[in-house]
């Protein structure tokens, strides 16, 4: 059998060989996978150790560096987005009649890569007076020669034109100078930004040590109390040109003495309707030097303390001459107040009044003729916090006479307000009643006592109540509704005796009556509750 050739139909099964198969190893545990270990080797020995000499070789032998995968693909707009070339510059900006001649202002140039955008941001100066924030919004700028501004064409030192306006570029960032040098720009040297003489001007007078925390001169003193709120009224004329001839308006002066301020208005020719709803300002209440020989007239700030004089009632006594900021103003007149004034602190007698200008329609009197101090009205003053008096309130306890009897268990808190004999009316709550207000603070008038008025016109009467109608006892008519004084603090009884002769007897002594019998009622319930106790 051994010796036959190896050809189809030659090989022989031979029943004496032993079948050795290879055992399992995967198998399943509890649902779960698992590879059992061979017993016996797949391998020979020779391939075994082969194995293990490679595993070594491959974990000992120096392992060569791993070759770099190509960067990932990136478009140009992801790569510029958020790239921006900051520069710093100022631009120049010319002043007109002012005592600069042009101001510094410093701004922040933007240049956007990823669309070739410019922005153009000013700096806010605090207390500065002028438009700062963004002067140009992110767009493309057309180039003077044609196309758009480019970064290329951007460099230190250099104008950059903008819609007319000039800018200088001083500086950039690290980052801007950083990429143009990396793009082949030579870069030149960094200018400073000049200073701004208005600003230098600010500073030198914020930083003057004559510059006090009182702005009032020294020739000023402060006003005394009596001064409070009173403001005089002059007749006057102010010179003007119209139409290139000299021409004087009448205007009214108003000069306040607490603060030494003029304000100028010019009087309004219509009828008695409507004089004191319109008068044009002229000059807002500021305070005017006396003699001032500078170009600009007005008193810029930190420079009243450089002005010596100021205008004064004195200077004012009609007939008078002054010069309010260039120009000149004739006083001619003055109200009975303010000749009243000038006769108590200056000793100035008959001082002309004011003269009389005609109106369009006659007033409700029959008389046509106004005068300036009726067409300019007097401010009102305030009068600031009430005084104890009239700040103070009177509480009284009320209940409802309904004469069903029903009702007669509410119980009402009635507040009288002394200072305008206005008085509100409050229910006390109740198990099983809400309570709250009855009655809004308002003057009620007292019923007409007649017997054909009815309905709204019993109460069309001018007589309202006041603090003499509530002692105790009194039934008030309160719009239909019948209220009968019970009862009253005792602050109320205080009040009255401090002011005995301002109120009525009928009050004093029912107030009396009340607190005495309640007085007495007390008492008399501390002697039993005493006796109850020693029993």
């Amino acid at each position: 059998m051994a010796g036959l050739p190896l050809l189809p139909g030659y090989s022989l099964y031979d029943p004496t060989a032993l079948q050795k198969p290879i055992r399992q190893s995967l198998g399943w545990k509890k649902g779960v996978p698992l590879v059992q270990a061979s017993h016996v080797s797949l391998l020979s020995e020779e391939d075994h150790d082969d194995l293990i000499r490679q595993e070594r070789k491959l974990q000992f032998a120096d392992k060569g560096r791993r070759s770099r995968t190509p960067p990932k693909f990136l478009p140009e707009w992801a790569v510029l987005e958020k790239k921006v070339l900051r520069f710093s510059g100022y631009f120049a900006e010319h002043i007109e009649g002012g005592p600069q001649v042009y101001r510094i202002r410093p701004v922040v140039i933007c240049y956007y890569l990823l669309d070739d955008a410019i922005m153009v941001i000013e700096p806010k100066t605090p207390n500065s007076g002028l438009e700062q924030g963004r002067l140009l919004s992110r767009q493309r700028v057309p180039h003077p020669d044609g196309g758009f501004w480019h970064w290329t064409q951007l460099n230190l030192g250099m104008t950059l034109s903008l819609y007319g306006r000039k800018f200088v570029i001083c500086d950039c960032d690290p980052f801007t100078k950083e990429y143009l040098v990396s793009e082949g720009t030579e870069l030149k040297n960094p200018l400073p930004i000049p200073q701004d003489p208005y600003n230098l001007l600010r500073r030198s007078r914020a930083e003057s040590p004559s510059r006090g925390s009182d702005l009032r001169p020294r020739s000023a003193p402060l006003a005394p109390p009596s001064l409070r709120g009173v403001v005089l009224k002059f007749d006057t004329l102010v010179e003007g040109v119209d139409c290139g001839q000299p021409a004087v308006s009448p205007a009214v002066l108003l000069y306040r003495p607490e603060d030494l301020t003029v304000e100028l208005r010019q009087p309004s020719y219509f009828d008695h309707t409507e004089i004191k709803k319109f008068s044009p300002v002229i000059l807002r209440a500021v305070k005017v030097p006396l003699s001032d020989t500078r170009k600009s007239g007005f008193v810029d700030i930190g420079e009243e303390s450089e002005v010596g004089d100021w205008i004064m009632p004195r200077h004012l006594i009609p007939p008078a001459n002054v010069n309010i900021f260039g120009r000149r103003v004739m006083v001619v007149g003055c109200d009975d107040y303010t000749s009243q004034f000038l006769k108590d602190f200056y000793g100035v007698e008959h001082s002309p009044p004011m003269k009389n200008v005609e109106t369009r329609k006659p007033d409700e009197s029959g008389s046509s003729g106004k005068t300036q101090s009726d067409i300019v009205p007097r401010p009102k003053i305030r009068r600031g916090l009430l005084n104890a008096k009239d700040a103070a309130i009177l509480r009284f306890s009320a209940k409802l006479d309904s004469p069903d009897g029903e009702e007669n268990d509410r119980s009402f808190i009635v507040t009288y307000h002394l200072i305008d004999d206005t008085f509100e009316i409050t229910e006390l709550p109740k198990p099983g009643g809400l309570g709250g207000r009855v009655l809004s603070r308002s003057h009620v008038p007292k019923p007409v006592p007649s017997e054909n008025e009815k309905g709204a016109g019993k109460y069309a009467g001018r007589d309202i109540y006041n603090l003499d109608d509530f002692y105790i006892g009194s039934k008030l008519d309160v719009w239909g509704r019948h209220y009968i004084i019970t009862g009253a603090d005792r602050h109320v009884l205080n009040y009255v005796r401090e002011h005995e002769n301002e109120v009525s007897p009928q009050l004093y002594s029912s107030l009396a009556d009340f607190f005495g019998q309640a007085e007495s009622t007390n008492q008399q319930q501390q002697k039993e509750t005493g006796c109850g106790e020693a029993e």
